[in-house]
Order: C-alpha cells, then sequence, then structure tokens
C-alpha cells in the first residue's frame, strides 16, 4: 500500500521558486489592476503615491506600492457605512460577510464573494492536511458559530477535506465534553484558551480526556497559544494528542500552518504574498525579524495590497524536512507590534509572559496587569492556581522566572481557584490601567 502524501497540492507545497514567483507575478498584476479599476479606495490611495497598474509588473516593483493599514479601513468604513469604498465587486455578488475582532469600537466587516471564499477554506484545508487531517477522522470545530471567519473557514476546510464534521457551535462546554467521550471524534479545532478550558472543566467532573477520548489531533487559531511551547505542551498533555497552530488573518486568509516536520510556519505563497520588512520598511535577511506584511492574491471583493499586519515574524534561515518550498517563519507570530508594553525602559511583550507563565504546571489562568504606582509603572500577574498547588511557592517561583526571563521584576498575585475569566473565543489577558502610556 502507498504512503498517503503529506502534501494536498504538491504542484504548489513543492514548487521551485521561479514557478511560485510567476504564479504570484501574474496574480499581482490582476490584482493591482483589479483593486484599481475596481476599488474606489485603491483608486484613491494609488493616485496619491502616483503608481498606476502599468508600474507594477513583478513583485520587484511592490514597494512602489503604499501600505494599508486596519486603521485606514476602519474608518473607511465609519465614513462610508457599510462596507467602505474598498469594496471592488457589485454588493450582490458577495457571497458571505465575516468580522475582525474588536475590544472597542464596530469591528471591520469583510465581503467575500464565491471564490473569495473558496479561496480561504481552501487554504485552509490545506493547513488542515498537512497537520494529517484525512477522510477517514471525525473532527468536531469547538468555536462559537458567530461572524468570525477562521471558525467557519475551519469547518468548511475540514468537510473539504472529506472529513465527517461534527457541528458543536451551539453546544456548551459540558455536552461538546460528552460528545468527544461518546462519539469517535478523532481531531478538534478551538483557540489554544478553549483547549485548556475544555481540559480544566472535564478534569473537574473526573474526567481524563487524554484517556477518554480518541482525539488523535488538535489544531488552534485565534491566538498565539499553540505556538508557545509550554503553552502548546500543556494543551497536547491535556489531550494525549499532537497540538498544532494555524495563524490567519479575516482579512487576508488562513496563511499558514506549522510543519509537523520541523515546527516551522509555512506561508500559502499562492493565495498571500509575505513581506518581512524592518523598522525602516526594508526586507529583513533570512533569521532575521521584521513585520509581517501581505498582498492578497486571491481575493476580489475587498483586495488589500501591502496590508500592515502588525504581527513579528522571524525569516526562517533554513531549508525545512519536509520538502516544501513555501517561504517559513521560526516560531509562528513571535508578537504584536500593537502589544508592546514599555516598562521603566524595558519592551515586554505578553507573549513572552505566556512562555513564562505557562510552563508553570500549577497555573490554570493567569491575567496580566500593566499600572502605574507611586508614578512608575509595575507589571502585575494574577495567576489562577490549580487547586492542589501550594500557592506560595508557586507565587514565589512564577516572581523569580518573571524575573529572569524579562529583565524587570514583576509582582505576583495569587487569586482563589476559578476566579479568572476563561474564554470560548480570543482570549483578553491583558488589563492595561494607566491612563497616559508610552506604547
Amino acid at each position: 500500500m502507498s504512503t498517503p502524501s503529506p502534501f494536498l497540492e504538491p504542484e504548489i507545497e513543492t514548487a521551485s521558486r521561479a514557478t511560485l514567483t510567476g504564479i504570484q507575478d501574474t496574480r499581482l498584476r490582476e490584482q493591482v489592476t483589479h483593486a484599481w479599476t475596481s476599488s474606489p479606495f485603491y483608486r484613491h490611495k494609488l493616485t496619491a503615491a502616483g503608481v498606476t497598474p502599468e508600474q507594477v509588473r513583478t513583485l520587484a516593483d511592490l514597494p512602489r506600492l503604499p501600505f494599508t493599514t486596519k486603521d485606514e479601513l476602519k474608518q473607511d468604513q465609519a465614513d462610508h457605512p457599510l462596507w467602505g469604498t474598498l469594496l471592488a465587486v457589485p454588493f450582490e455578488d458577495c457571497l458571505r460577510v465575516h468580522m475582525t475582532s474588536a475590544t472597542t469600537g464596530r469591528p471591520l466587516a469583510f465581503l467575500d464573494t464565491r471564490d473569495d471564499w473558496h479561496g480561504f477554506y481552501h487554504c485552509y484545508a490545506r493547513s488542515l492536511h498537512a497537520f494529517g487531517v484525512r477522510r477517514s477522522d471525525v473532527v468536531m470545530a469547538a468555536f462559537s458559530y458567530g461572524p468570525w471567519i477562521g471558525y467557519w473557514s475551519g469547518f468548511y476546510a475540514a468537510q473539504d477535506l472529506g472529513a465527517l464534521v461534527f457541528p458543536a457551535g451551539g453546544l456548551s462546554t459540558d455536552q461538546r465534553i460528552d460528545a468527544l467521550r461518546t462519539y469517535p471524534i478523532t481531531v478538534l479545532g478551538c483557540t489554544p484558551s478553549y483547549a485548556l478550558f475544555l481540559a480544566e472543566q472535564a478534569a473537574k467532573k473526573g474526567i481524563d480526556l487524554a484517556r477518554e477520548t480518541k482525539i488523535r489531533l488538535t489544531w488552534h487559531t485565534g491566538e498565539p497559544g499553540a505556538s508557545i511551547p509550554a503553552t502548546k505542551a500543556r494543551i497536547e498533555a491535556a489531550f494525549g494528542a499532537r497540538a498544532f497552530d494555524l495563524p490567519g488573518l479575516t482579512e487576508i486568509a488562513a496563511w499558514g500552518f506549522e510543519c509537523e516536520a520541523s515546527g516551522l510556519t509555512h506561508v500559502h505563497e499562492d493565495y498571500c504574498y509575505p513581506e518581512v520588512l524592518d523598522e525602516a520598511d526594508r526586507p529583513v535577511r533570512p533569521g532575521e525579524r521584521g513585520e509581517l506584511v501581505f498582498t492578497s492574491l486571491y481575493r476580489k471583493a475587498m483586495p488589500l495590497l501591502r496590508y500592515r499586519t502588525r504581527d513579528i515574524v522571524q525569516l526562517a534561515d533554513r531549508p525545512c524536512p519536509c520538502g516544501r518550498t513555501l517561504v517559513a517563519f521560526e516560531g509562528g507570530v513571535l508578537a504584536r507590534v500593537d502589544d508592546m508594553k514599555k516598562i521603566r525602559g524595558i519592551i515586554v511583550y505578553p507573549r513572552r509572559i505566556e512562555e513564562i507563565v505557562r510552563a508553570h504546571a500549577g497555573v490554570d489562568e493567569f491575567q496580566i496587569v500593566f499600572r502605574r504606582v507611586a508614578g512608575l509603572d509595575e507589571i502585575c500577574v494574577r495567576v489562577d492556581p490549580a487547586p492542589a498547588a501550594d500557592r506560595d511557592r508557586l507565587r514565589d517561583a512564577v516572581a523569580h522566572d518573571l524575573h529572569v526571563g524579562l529583565g524587570i521584576r514583576a509582582g505576583v498575585e495569587v487569586t482563589e481557584p476559578g476566579a479568572l475569566p476563561r474564554f470560548d473565543h480570543k482570549a483578553r489577558r491583558v488589563v492595561d490601567e494607566r491612563t497616559e502610556v508610552p506604547f
């Protein structure tokens, strides 16, 4: 019997650089022409930048194009409700609407045509296939089925692969636990925060999901937890399964996937072209970090050119042993520019705090509080302990590791077990109580 291929589309995933570049050049020309012709938003932006479609023929011409930011898109929709002037197809050609998550204000609405929607969930399917999802699997997408694209596309992606999909959007956590124990569900998709909450709730009932379910792999999106080694290890131990990170953006695509062979995060370059730029907006070299900027190569309803993601990634400086030739990043999304905090001259990222805190088995949940005391900025990490944890020892150990790992002292408060909020969507663990902050 032949070994199943690890590639869903080897003609793309293992293509030569010349082949990929040819595809990207063609699609870039089409997108720039389409945006210029059909999107008032881009016609205005490109005209203001003095750029015409004839000047953008290859990837080498990308620096001619102006950047696009999320704030611009939100302002465009505020000034021209509901969809803004970005929309580049007749409204009646749109099949779906999805929303970005938002902590303040109205979320950004994104429309897709039928072909756009297929592109989004099909690149997601390529990611799931890379994780090992196959037709023989039974897949539970344990998300609330609201307007967030990552969850709908995960459901459709599993279906695209021919897997049997177990709908769980309207189920409570207890009902999902019961379903995982009752039915032959082999694949679970959810946010990393919800995976940990699911396991915690099961454990309170004396249920060991690693022993009492058939789950063999999990995938996680919506936040970077599954790309953090300590968080990933905790999820894998809780479910007795391999856990994978699937990064994506509502505005762009389910743009990549963690590779089982190396831990590198590959990019679906035929759907979205990545640039990794330094603080001066120059391309970084392999092994260096920078901001990830994407140009959509497939979406027509709302095309995006040189979209600043605000995500920090590190361009890989090694080939992947899996044989894929797609551009790859070390460790997935490492941080967000927007999440950066400055505390007494030290730059701190919440992702780094999670790396440190999740390494402690006695921590069930945590919260990061930035505050100003007597004119000085401070970090306080609130720790929600496991019921059996030695609270004093846990507080001291976490405080020590934070001091070593951050280069700055952080206060640690241990709450009563179960006192901190749990999340079934994107976690909101950071609270900034400062009224005036440098970042």
